[in-house]
């Protein structure tokens, strides 16, 4: 369907989708295979099933590929089948459409977390999209639906594949948050949004998880936060399964009940996920076509995030200047040696100084290459780091730096020629972000008037190619006052530009460059500025004088602002492991070893930093990708100190981890295990897809304390209760804790276990409880 038409009837009706898919085939009693291969042995079961969603009111119906992507096709033994799976799903879903409802093609996750949180090679994740996307568009589909996933750059990845096959359909795209807003990456609901506006996609929503009251704050965030139309999938509450039937217990009059909450948010479109069937989606039609889509502030607060961070730029905006080897001999030789140990040290310094986006200039691009501009985002990804300035002059690095980064960078710069205009102006549109945009063309204008006017001519430029302005730092150029340049005139040209309504940067430390007593000269400079109107600035965060005088100086202005994103350590080691450099904390720990003997040194000092990290995340205080890079940093420093010693460190218990035969996801079970290492335990993770016989075996052999398994597949959740049947037949002694999308507290009851694992928050604590029973 044309975009411009959908878009349409978006603005005139709200659209209805389909329900649930996997659910209901396990109710039907297919739950024994992936749904996606009923394309192929029983299509007249996913026929009955979209055409029941037709019949009960569905304006778009989804083909049955969710999990048919052919990296996902290959986790599931299936990749042969790849295109005959994806083709059936169109021609089943065009048949139960009778042209009478629209056809989306359907794609979710590989299954498998692109670098630097998993081993997915990030263009790997974009091609397997790309071809699947390819032959739904070929079967005929009249537009695509992304959803449920949980990674930022994985959704990013899914966008670009399917606008590398066409331009032409509209696209929906949908993540899935916990109840706290925030995906099990760490990405918040703001986050998603903020990113997304930008990008190339015509809907954004929410979709699985909870069911539609908890939800309700999570699509509120996300409304609140993009201009473009809004899709909600809630699921049917929780799930229940008595070891023959699956419930989910929101009826359809309890689901049906939200719908109007969600339209008063703003929701153009409504459908169900889990749990939901088709006489949900008739309750919702019955709801919703009541009513038509209400209107919504378009005006979007501008900011900047990484995966974790986002920062408002207003009211105003310090991009912390250190991560630059100009001058640094010594730092740009660690660059080309592909040694980032200094680049991540300034940005965790930077961050707790008060510094809200970091400035990336690798120095010499010409003695670099793609690898070492795809290492630094990656790693300052994994750090959680500030969000991103890329001051990177090179197009073909710039654009891999854009294209790899997780979150909604600032671009600095581009001069106000027709060649660096276009050029910004086809990444910003594609990758998102905001821009600097210099007071200069070839040459820098003599006048304040001049420089006015150029910007005024640049932000014409990008307006006609649909960069609004707002996404514009305009840069009034400072230039060095030992070169007898005047600041008076960059001072003024602020002035001017901040009555005109735009945003304004310096770089501030380029006043003083070549003068002794810079500090004093930056800080009596900044204030001059902010009190001209200046929004923004690239300088020395370390420097206490000048911060001082710009924190003084916004307060003066009535302005304050947000508390910096410090996360308060004292521990010194605990810094270390914050760092991501594993040598750095190697050497660290090498100098305690003339006092404490390795085992000491690795129970009582790293061991209960450890245990540190581990309650930072249960409290929400870091996120995935740095308890991820902390046990990276960390796990060889462990592997040294028990080389050293004869005698075995000590765990508090084995555990032996798994997910059980039949299902293949791995993402949970990896956090969980990841998670009980950081509080002392010892894991043995035997992977996915494991036969009882094997998960049996394992216990045995490891001699584990503690069984730990996930299902996430309802088809899957009966395994759990066969391996219960198991330990107790053969009276072996072992905690068997259960979790996944599919199991829940009542069900991990029946089946014997002695705990429930609903998520890795509070797994050690749960873990320790049961040790001490």
């Amino acid at each position: 369907m044309n975009r411009d038409k959908f878009k349409q009837r978006l603005e005139q009706e709200i659209l209805i989708l389909d329900g649930g898919y996997g659910t209901e085939y396990f109710k039907m009693g297919y739950g024994n295979v992936p749904g996606e291969i009923l394309n192929i042995k029983h299509p007249e079961v996913v026929e009955a099933l979209q055409r029941n969603y037709v019949k009960s009111g569905a304006d778009i119906i989804l083909t049955n590929t969710f999990n048919a992507n052919p990296a996902k096709l290959a986790l599931l033994g299936y990749k042969d089948l790849f295109e005959k799976i994806n083709l059936e799903a169109v021609k089943i879903s065009k048949r139960a459409a009778n042209g009478k409802v629209l056809v989306f093609g359907n794609i979710s996750s590989t299954g498998k977390f692109p670098q630097p949180l998993g081993s997915q090679n990030f263009e790997d994740a974009v091609e397997s999209f790309r071809k699947q996307a390819e032959i739904l568009l070929e079967a005929g589909v009249d537009g695509f639906i992304v959803e449920t996933f949980s990674d930022i750059k994985e959704l990013k990845a899914v966008v670009w594949g399917i606008r590398e096959v066409t331009e032409e359909l509209p696209l929906i795209v949908q993540m899935t948050f916990e109840s706290n807003a925030r995906t099990i990456t760490g990405t918040s609901a703001r986050i998603f949004a903020t990113v997304f506006d930008d990008l190339d996609v015509d809907v954004i929503g929410i979709n699985c998880s909870t069911g539609p009251e908890e939800m309700l704050d999570v699509f509120r965030e996300v409304a609140e936060n993009t201009s473009k139309f809004l899709s909600v999938e809630p699921n049917a509450g929780n799930p229940y399964y008595d070891g023959n039937s699956l419930f989910y217990k929101t009826s359809p009059e309890e689901f049906a009940i939200h719908v109007e909450d969600f339209i008063n948010l703003g929701a153009n479109i409504i459908g169900g996920c889990c749990g939901t069937g088709p006489d949900h989606i008739k309750l919702v039609h019955r709801f919703a076509k009541k009513y038509k889509p209400k209107p919504r502030n378009k005006t979007v607060k501008q900011t900047l995030s990484s995966r974790t961070i986002i920062k408002d730029v207003t009211p105003f905006t310090i991009i912390g200047e250190r991560i630059n080897p100009a001058s640094r001999k010594k730092f740009q030789q660690q660059i080309i040696d592909g040694d980032f140990s200094t680049v991540l040290q300034e940005a965790e310094a930077q961050k707790h100084e008060g510094a809200t986006v970091l400035d990336i200039n690798l120095g010499i691009e010409k003695m670099l290459d793609f690898s070492h501009f795809q290492d630094v985002i990656r790693k300052l990804d994994k750090q959680s780091s500030l969000p991103l300035s890329m001051d990177i002059q090179t197009n073909k690095y710039l654009e891999q730096c854009l294209r790899e980064y997780p979150g909604r960078p600032l671009i600095n710069s581009a001069r106000i020629t027709p060649k660096s205009l276009e050029r910004k102006s086809k990444l910003l549109k594609k990758y998102g972000g905001m821009l600097i945009l210099l007071a200069m063309g070839k040459q820098i204008p003599e006048t304040v008037d001049e420089r006015v006017q150029l910007i005024l001519e640049g932000i014409k430029v990008l307006e006609e190619n649909g960069i609004s302005r707002d996404r514009v730092f305009a840069d009034a150029l400072v230039l060095s006052l030992g070169a007898n340049n005047d600041p008076e005139i960059t001072r003024r040209t602020i002035r001017q530009l901040s009555k005109l309504g735009i945003k304004t940067v310096i770089g501030l430390s380029n006043l003083s460059f070549g003068l002794p007593d810079r500090s004093y000269l930056n800080g009596a400079f900044i204030a001059q500025c902010v009190n001209s109107g200046l929004n923004a600035a690239i300088m020395n965060s370390g420097d206490n004088f000048v911060m001082d005088n710009l924190h003084g100086s916004l307060k003066l202005k009535g302005q304050e602002l947000c508390p910096s994103s410090k996360l308060e350590i004292d521990d010194p080691i605990l810094k270390l492991m914050f760092t991501g450099e594993t040598q750095i904390l190697k050497q660290e720990i090498e100098k305690m070893l003339s006092d404490h003997t390795p085992i000491e040194i690795s129970q009582n000092i790293l061991g209960k930093a450890m245990e540190k990290v581990g309650n930072l995340y249960a409290k929400g205080k870091i996120y995935l990708p740095q308890l991820l890079m902390v046990n990276d940093t960390t796990q060889p420093v462990f592997d040294y100190l028990n080389s050293l010693t004869s005698e075995s460190k000590r765990y508090k218990a084995k555990v032996v981890i798994a997910t059980v035969e039949g299902d293949i996801h791995d993402i949970g079970k990896k956090i969980v295990g990841t998670v009980l290492k950081s509080g002392g335990f010892e894991v043995i993770d035997i992977g996915t897809d494991i036969s009882a016989k094997k998960i049996i075996e394992a216990v045995k052999e490891y001699n584990a304390d503690i069984l730990g398994l996930s299902a996430m597949m309802t088809t899957t959740i009966d395994r759990i209760e066969e391996i219960a049947g198991l330990i107790k037949k053969e009276g072996i002694k072992v905690i068997l804790v259960a979790g996944g999308a599919s199991m829940n507290e009542n069900l991990a009851v029946k089946f014997g276990c002695n705990g429930y694992c609903p998520n890795a928050i509070n797994v050690v604590e749960m873990c320790e409880k049961l040790l001490r029973k």
